[in-house]
């Protein structure tokens, strides 16, 4: 996995492509047998700069979720990501996407926050600046480095179902640079109750938009990676709200995810480009649903480092 500075420049670049130099089409997937599972494709081509597309990227993501899993000791998801030649179509790398899909999420959480924090130069100088994560999975964990190097000086609380991994959590937060502070609270409202950033990071489930907006301070900006999992409609109807690919929410938008949501004026990648400005105050929500261009940027990305060091497994054509 490249640095930290690396991803989010990655993540950078994969925000403003969208609907630029990207094609992209929405998430197509099929629903296997056990209650609330998926298994969707996320086909993704980023064009470069050579005019014969020779350093073009084309590749998708394969990503199957069985909630049920881990009642068996099994992961809840399961992925890939197949990487093929721009100008032949040949695959050139196939390779496990749960660290990819880990860190390409926060990236893209991080450039979000960084493009909220240069409108709010105030929230930036503060003495401490209080986080509230809810959820203590793979996600959170990969979002602490995140917040140690954009948000220093940062105060965490951790909320999470599991007592014992939201104590994990804090325990990896602590030993974070730029993190001053971490401690698991008992609720979602007492997490947000004081929070300048909230990043809402909680399993997918049959609860959705749990979180009261009255809960949040009037300034609050709230990352949601969990879809509406935590983010309810009338904070998105009453704050500044964008998200990472305005087609993608569209077509997943309906009577049961993000009901009630208005349609997104902005993109995380308008933010990033100047073609949108958050306002110095006020209630910011940035949805982002993740983006099989990002998959694709990353391990790319990765298997550049993988060719350097040597390292991997070479299959016979």
């Amino acid at each position: 996995m490249p640095p930290l500075a690396d991803r989010l420049a990655l993540a950078d670049l994969t925000m403003r492509a969208l609907g630029v130099d990207a094609e992209l089409p929405p998430k197509i997937g099929v629903h296997p047998r056990q209650p609330g599972s998926l298994a969707h494709a996320m086909p993704a081509l980023l064009r470069g700069d050579s005019s014969d597309g020779s350093d073009d990227l084309l590749g998708a993501k394969w990503i199957a979720g069985f909630p049920a899993n881990p009642a068996s000791g099994l992961p809840a998801y399961s992925a890939l990501v197949l990487l093929n030649d721009p100008l032949t179509g040949q695959p050139i790398a196939v390779m496990d996407a749960a660290a990819i899909t880990a860190q390409r999420t926060a990236a893209i959480s991080g450039v979000a926050i960084r493009a909220v924090l240069e409108a709010r130069p105030s929230l930036r100088e503060q003495a401490e600046i209080r986080i509230a994560i809810l959820g203590a999975g793979v996600q959170a964990r990969a979002h602490l480095p995140v917040i140690g190097t954009l948000l220093p000086r940062a105060e965490v609380a951790v909320m999470d179902a599991d007592g014992a991994r939201a104590e994990s959590c804090v325990e990896e937060a602590r030993a974070v640079e730029g993190i001053r502070g971490a401690a698991v609270v008992g609720s979602v409202r007492e997490a947000v109750d004081r929070a300048d950033v909230v990043v809402s990071v909680v399993s997918f489930g049959p609860d959705r938009q749990s979180m009261d907006p009255a809960w949040l301070t009037a300034d609050a900006v709230t990352v949601a990676v969990d879809y509406d999992m935590q983010a309810p409609a009338a904070l998105a109807r009453e704050a500044f709200f964008a998200v990472d690919d305005r087609t993608q929410f569209l077509s997943t938008r309906d009577e049961t995810t993000f009901a009630g949501y208005p349609d997104p004026a902005f993109t995380i990648g308008d933010l990033l480009s100047g073609r949108a400005l958050p306002p110095d105050t006020g209630r910011v929500l940035v949805a982002h649903l993740g983006v099989g261009l990002a998959d694709v940027v990353f391990a790319a990305a990765v298997l550049a480092r993988a060719e350097q060091l040597g390292i991997g497994r070479i299959l016979p054509r």
